[in-house]
């Protein structure tokens, strides 16, 4: 088996150049036989930020996590606590440094050969009448709405009339789903991704393919936070698929076990999971329990049926 697709990737950060950023991707891919990938643009807002992640809430919101906190000894804690605005402070700064724009990815896809499939971000800045006006007319897969960084609910009614652009243009809709890094794994910052949020859009947008990013599972604190009501959605939406990015492989075999493996896309979230390589993502599909038609789907067909469906192919 060759020529994986890797649904979930983003340009390299340390190198802010968009075509040597795209070059350090696609060496990535090379190395861990994947032919084609997603790559997705990331656009926080400093103005949301500031509004939703306030002292108080953040002293709120560790509190009520303070027993996995000290368990896990997470790194920040004293700083979130008993530091809360230095915290904050030095999330601004890591949300600049790993702000990469929707324009960004787009360079970047244009220099890969046809090899990398732009997604660009929705910008709460901008609203969902200039994220749409973006996206018209541009060769972008899709977009990605992150509801933790950008303090929303899929479901808001002001989303519609983009939701409405990308099903008549046939795009895809990737929903971060889970926790974030950093402050973002508290769960009450990450309380609008839950893939259950996302059932009425399925619902009234039965022809927009939805990607539940992470399975609902992405959490330090608590793995697997929102598995459950990932699979549950899988098994009510047809047009619901999930990928596996940043996911432990166990909970992978176990979405297999409970809806099939037809709508479980790979993905590798490069280069966010620390200590793990592209190559390594696709060796935790290769060596896990599932039959091999479940991982061939997994690592390529699912995506190329997906991609051929909507004219990418």
């Amino acid at each position: 088996m060759q020529g994986y697709i890797d649904f979930h990737t983003h340009l390299p950060w340390r190198v802010r150049e968009p075509r040597r950023a795209a070059g350090l991707l696609l060496r990535a891919m090379d190395e861990a036989g994947v032919a084609r990938a997603v790559v997705i643009a990331v656009e926080p807002s400093l103005r949301v930020f500031r509004s939703s992640v306030t002292p108080e809430r953040l002293r709120r919101a560790a509190a009520d996590s303070i027993d996995y906190l000290v368990y896990l000894r997470i790194r920040s804690l004293r700083e979130v606590v008993f530091e809360p605005d230095r915290a904050i402070s030095e999330h601004e700064r890591l949300l600049l440094e790993h702000t990469r724009t929707s324009e960004e990815v787009l360079e970047a896809a244009e220099a890969s050969g046809g090899r990398l499939y732009p997604v660009a971000s929705y910008n709460p800045d901008l609203g969902p009448a200039g994220t749409l006006e973006r996206v018209r007319g541009r060769p972008y897969l899709g977009v990605k709405l992150y509801p933790t960084l950008h303090d929303c609910r899929p479901s808001e009614r002001r989303l519609r009339p983009l939701l409405d652009y990308m099903e008549s243009e046939g795009l895809v809709l990737i929903v971060h789903t889970g926790c974030d890094p950093g402050l973002w794994e508290l769960p009450d910052l990450c309380w609008g991704a839950r893939p259950s949020a996302l059932d009425p859009i399925a619902r009234s947008h039965p022809g927009l393919t939805v990607v539940v990013a992470h399975l609902g599972s992405y959490s330090a604190l608590r793995p697997g936070i929102y598995f459950q009501e990932a699979v549950d959605l899988i098994s009510r939406r047809d047009n619901v698929y999930a990928d596996t990015s940043a996911v432990d492989p166990f909970l992978v075999e176990l979405a297999v076990d409970r809806v099939g493996y037809d709508r479980l896309l790979f993905g590798s979230d490069y280069p966010y999971v620390t200590g793990l390589t592209m190559r390594d993502a696709v060796e935790a599909i290769l060596h896990s329990n599932l039959e091999e038609k479940a991982k061939e789907a997994i690592l390529a067909g699912n995506a190329e049926r997906l991609l051929r469906g909507l004219g990418r192919l």
